[in-house]
């Protein structure tokens, strides 16, 4: 019964009208919901990207040096979506509209059903990813609690200047619970990055960081391997971690020889950063809806 549910969710031309509460308080009735996405984020446009880096910047508010509160300790809780002030942040720059658009859309699939604003942010994360060419299907889940209390502040990696340095960054990742493969592998998401906010650092509006940024590939690390190509633009705290004498930078080689062995890594990484925060005996009480990032 609940597997044709939810492709009743994904087939926008299936008359089914669920009754059920799949997922209660949380992602349920919205029927058409991944498709819908689908479209917004079509051909890896602006949206998707907005999409993919807000996943990260909400659930990237956790710190395991934080004191432990509410249901994700300021990871994977919608917070970024729900609340003025933490979207306000420079390091959220300038997903101001975006963040506009998507409570559009919560509130547009409430209309069908109660949707938590942490599984949308994470569930359009995963649908965007799919949504660029190549994108991978990363393990989507559904449960989260919302808060709209702020994270704490400095949660999110510096670009440029202070904080962008190696000893810094990975450390802010090690917090995280997030290891060297796993912060090589996620910094490859750039590999469909533009960037809008880094003028003051010399990067110019729009600048990518590979040279096919509609695209989910490994040249976003090949490419640190090489001369930058004319046109690509790498933020300070990429270069650092990039560097070959160290542990993440070996990483980025290995991930611009084998894109297999990036995707198994990407793959598990974000899926364990969607639910950052997140007691685990928690999270095992989760609906796995990948099946429906696997349709699109």
């Amino acid at each position: 019964m609940v597997v044709n549910i939810l492709f009743a969710f994904f087939d926008p031309h299936n008359s089914y009208s669920p009754v059920e509460e799949l997922f209660p308080g949380h992602l349920s009735r919205s029927v058409g919901l991944p498709c819908n996405l689908k479209q917004f984020f079509a051909g890896c446009n602006p949206n998707a990207r907005f999409a993919i880096r807000f996943a990260f910047h909400d659930a990237g508010g956790y710190s395991s040096k934080t004191s432990a509160y509410g249901p994700a300790t300021g990871g994977a809780d919608g917070s970024l979506l729900l609340n003025d002030n933490e979207n306000a942040r420079g390091g959220n720059n300038p997903m101001q509209t975006f963040r506009g658009t998507l409570l559009q859309k919560l509130a547009q699939y409430n209309q069908s059903g109660p949707v938590g604003a942490a599984d949308l942010v994470q569930f359009a994360g995963s649908v965007a990813i799919r949504s660029c060419g190549g994108g991978p299907v990363v393990k989507t889940v559904v449960g989260r609690g919302d808060d709209a209390n702020a994270c704490p502040e400095n949660m999110l990696p510096a670009a440029f200047g202070a904080g962008a340095d190696h000893g810094t960054l990975t450390q802010l990742f090690l917090d995280k619970g997030i290891g060297a493969t796993d912060l090589a592998a996620l910094m490859g998401a750039h590999t469909v990055s533009q960037s809008f906010a880094q003028q003051a650092d010399g990067i110019p509006i729009g600048a990518p960081q590979d040279t096919t940024p509609t695209t989910w590939d490994n040249k976003y690390y090949q490419q640190f391997d090489s001369s930058t190509p004319a046109g690509v633009s790498h933020f300070e705290s990429d270069a650092n971690l990039a560097r070959a004498n160290i542990t993440v930078g070996a990483e980025f080689a290995r991930f611009a020889r084998d894109t297999d062995a990036w995707t198994s890594a990407f793959t598990g990484a974000m899926a364990r950063l969607s639910v950052l925060g997140i007691p685990t005996d928690v999270v095992g009480h989760f609906t796995d809806c990948t099946s429906l990032i696997q349709a699109l």
